[in-house]
């Protein structure tokens, strides 16, 4: 049994060719050691394709967008069929129920079935790749309003249910799409859908960059209403606007209620000056 691991993501090119981009999809084995896998002259990841990036087009009628985000999402998983074809519900008629006889670097011809293990992409890319609606929990049927709230473990909310999915997906009906919709996925084949694994065990994030995000981003909210429960928030605005430029350090001009997102780079430049401000409002 061998794990394999796929890692997606764009790549920004340059700025001097109408702002060009890459999609490359890699791929490499679990049961490498860490000592290969951390060694570059050993080539333990390799790349298996490159995904399509579609052209992003502007001031269209709604409709005719929408149609054409279809169509994108169709492409991308005609791409995707083609490389992980051994692993659909649908062997090719060259595997015998989906082993394979390798050679080993041993010289030897190993009986082996790739397995998909893991999946390694940020949010967006993950919503591309599974149909989901953008800002939405990949894992769980979590209301948007909801993410990042406690909850206890009695009253968690039920994992995504890709096989529901697709059969609500082959039902064609009004009141499927409707569901659907209200789970925040689009409708159409998803190719992840028909693949033997747990769907929802793909996702794997970066745990450590996650948590920190996470953590600055309750703890500045929490600040915020704390600073405006005792009539400090305008006094805490005013020293935040005050900091100045230095390296890295940009200088703000906009209060934080009036930022409406906030990328990763920005929480951990705010880590730097947040305990000073907030020591100086009070």
């Amino acid at each position: 049994m061998v794990p394999l691991i796929f890692m997606s993501d764009r790549i920004h090119l340059s700025n001097f060719a109408g702002d060009k981009k890459e999609r490359p999809l890699y791929m490499t084995i679990g049961n490498l050691s860490s000592k290969i896998c951390q060694t570059p002259s050993m080539h333990s990841i390799v790349i298996v394709a490159l995904l399509p990036i579609p052209i992003m087009n502007r001031n269209i009628p709604q409709k005719r967008l929408d149609k054409q985000w279809q169509t994108n999402r169709e492409v991308l998983n005609e791409v995707l069929q083609r490389v992980l074809q051994p692993f659909t519900f649908e062997q090719p008629p060259s595997a015998e129920s989906g082993y394979y006889n390798v050679l080993c670097a041993d010289g030897n011809l190993s009986h082996w079935k790739p397995v998909l293990a893991a999946w390694l992409a940020d949010c967006p890319e993950y919503s591309d790749l599974h149909h989901f609606k953008w800002h939405n929990c990949l894992w769980c049927d979590c209301p948007k309003n909801q993410l990042g709230d406690y909850v206890h473990r009695d009253k968690q909310h039920p994992r995504r249910d890709h096989n529901l999915y697709r059969w609500l997906t082959n039902n064609n009906t009004k009141a499927a799409d409707t569901e659907l919709s209200s789970r925040h996925v689009h409708r159409g084949f998803n190719l992840f859908q028909h693949i033997h694994c747990i769907v929802s065990d793909l996702p794997k994030p970066h745990l450590l960059r996650a948590r920190q995000i996470g953590i600055l981003d309750h703890l500045q909210k929490w600040i915020f209403h704390f600073m405006k429960t005792h009539e400090r928030l305008d006094r805490y605005n005013a020293i935040r606007l005050s900091v100045p430029a230095y390296h890295d350090l940009r200088p703000k001009n906009k209060s934080y209620e009036d930022v409406s997102q906030r990328n990763g780079k920005e929480m951990k430049v705010m880590s730097r000056y947040m305990h000073g401000v907030v020591t100086q409002s009070l």
